[in-house]
């Protein structure tokens, strides 16, 4: 992506007459042709060139470098109408990229993503996902017509979107549902036009959902009037509609113009109040995060991803002026398992560095380190986890946790608790074997009678704990603990030499389950809890 800012400041300390000696001298002073590529966008962002003329270079050669560069030309006199055939035409291309090659296809989205960075910049968004939101919701209207039923043959068809935002065919025939498309329609050209229509309100759902995720893990900001011309989309809004929002230090759900805060505080905003999607560790802050869970739940509000039920870790005391995380140290992992995990993710296996997620706006590195191959399997042993560690981008120096922004930190370890879930390598899997997980639970309903516990029952994956300072959730799986209304709460288990002993109904080592089983044990009695740093945990 090209920093139109950072180019325009060095082009205005230099000078035209002194860039153009930079400009034509580029070639010495790049290798191989990365002065070809930097030309067009410096010729782009001058507006040197025409709009039209690199569209129809790019229709010509399906050049890359043109594509990504096509997004930096100055708007025109009509710049509304000039962006929005500007997104349509990269989302074209990128449609017809679907006619080649994985290998071509790949390296187009590439560019097109690129290329929509670039445009975003150029028109002022600054961020891809609002620069998205914005052109659809321009873009669905045209689709408006296809959600009011239309006769045909006796029968009326249309596209439905209910209240989540999921579009789905209607077909009513005498004032009655049905089941499925009559025969004689299948084939009419106005029925192809409404899968088409469908397809792209389904394709617009899914996308929506992950971009909505993403804008919270990465912080994004939204001001007040992009978020009341969202109301408009029938696909984004039934999203966004559930959604916990903070501006100026307050939470509450977004509608109209008003923030809306769990008591039911209405707090009017400005159209250019800028307002981001809520991070559990923002409802950790304020304090209303269990009053968010139990709003939810009393009020049967499906969200469309995690996100007041979210998982949270914060530093321990140990790690804030350390380097290093150690916590899941000792995790043996499937290399390839992993980086699959961890690719949906945003995370990029790097030959010499490991498993990586970079925080381009921050300067961030985040970092896995285990003594593995990441490009092939581990054929005599499964690699350990070592630590996750965090570099400066720009002199790549480590950097202590504490100077970790606190959303960042716990999307890292929120990631690595993923991969030692579901990649996890041994005989016992904690995670992916369905088995394991009932055997467990199992195995807690049995051992607590053993204690005379009643505060600890099985919920799904969960063991939940009703202790005396607080309540915890034990996952069955990964022996995560997470306390409600709070964070994770870090407990290291002691060496294999050192461990005591817990009867387990079979002859198997099973050291997961041993370790699962005394955490339930020692957190159904927190009130006789002597460790220093567990207490200070709990809260």
């Amino acid at each position: 992506a090209f920093d139109i800012d950072w180019f325009k400041d060095a082009f205005k300390t230099i000078g035209k007459q002194r860039f153009e000696v930079v400009y034509n001298a580029a070639k010495y002073i790049s290798c191989s042709n990365s002065h070809t590529r930097a030309r067009k966008f410096a010729d782009a962002t001058n507006g040197a060139v025409k709009a039209a003329d690199i569209k129809k270079e790019i229709i010509a050669k399906r050049n890359k470098d043109l594509l990504m560069s096509y997004g930096l030309i100055p708007l025109g006199r009509k710049p509304d109408k000039e962006l929005l055939d500007r997104y349509q035409y990269l989302q074209k291309f990128l449609k017809e990229s679907k006619e080649f090659g994985a290998q071509r296809q790949e390296s187009e989205k590439k560019a097109v993503n690129i290329a929509l960075q670039n445009l975003a910049r150029n028109s002022g968004y600054g961020d891809v996902t609002r620069l998205t939101w914005s052109m659809e919701t321009e873009l669905i209207k045209e689709l408006l017509p296809y959600l009011s039923p239309k006769e045909i043959d006796g029968v009326e068809v249309y596209v439905q979107i209910n209240e989540e935002g999921k579009s789905e065919i209607k077909q009513i025939k005498d004032g009655k549902e049905l089941n499925s498309m009559p025969a004689k329609l299948k084939k009419h050209p106005y029925m192809e036009e409404l899968k088409a229509v469908h397809k792209k309100l389904k394709d617009q759902y899914t996308r929506s959902r992950i971009m909505l995720e993403q804008a919270m893990e990465d912080c994004t900001h939204f001001e007040e009037n992009e978020l009341r011309k969202l109301m408009q989309n029938p696909v984004i809004w039934p999203l966004l509609k559930h959604l916990v929002f903070i501006c100026n230090g307050q939470t509450g759900f977004y509608t109209d113009g008003l923030l809306i805060t769990v008591n039911a505080v209405c707090l009017p905003l400005k159209p250019k109040d800028e307002l981001r999607i809520a991070h559990p560790t923002d409802l950790y802050t304020s304090g209303d995060w269990h009053a968010y869970q139990k709003f939810l739940f009393d009020k049967s509000i499906r969200q469309p991803f995690k996100q007041v039920f979210r998982e949270l870790y914060v530093p321990t005391p140990e790690e804030i002026e350390a380097t290093q995380s150690r916590r899941y140290a000792g995790n043996q992992i499937q290399p390839q398992k992993t980086v699959a995990v961890l690719k949906g993710r945003r995370w990029v296996a790097d030959y010499e560095d490991g498993l990586q997620k970079i925080y381009y706006k921050e300067n961030i590195i985040a970092t896995i380190y285990a003594m593995a191959d990441w490009f092939s399997p581990a054929d005599i042993e499964a690699p350990t986890l070592e630590y996750v560690c965090f570099h400066n981008r720009k002199d790549y120096k480590l950097m202590k946790i504490s100077e970790i922004p606190p959303v960042i930190f716990s999307e890292v370890m929120r990631d690595v608790d993923l991969a030692v879930s579901v990649a996890h390598a041994g005989s016992v899997d904690p995670e992916t074997s369905h088995s394991t997980i009932e055997m467990r639970s199992v195995l807690v309903e049995l051992t607590m009678p053993l204690f005379h516990f009643k505060n600890v029952t099985i919920k799904g994956s969960f063991a939940h704990i009703e202790g005396k300072l607080g309540k915890y959730n034990i996952h069955l799986g990964s022996g995560v603990i997470h306390q409600e209304g709070g964070a994770q709460i870090a407990v290291l288990p002691v060496h294999s030499q050192n461990r005591g002993r817990l009867f387990l109904p079979f002859v198997d080592e099973d050291p997961k389950t041993a370790e699962i089983l005394t955490k339930i044990i020692f957190f159904a009695e927190d009130d006789k809890i002597k460790d220093p740093s567990i207490l200070n945990q709990i809260k």
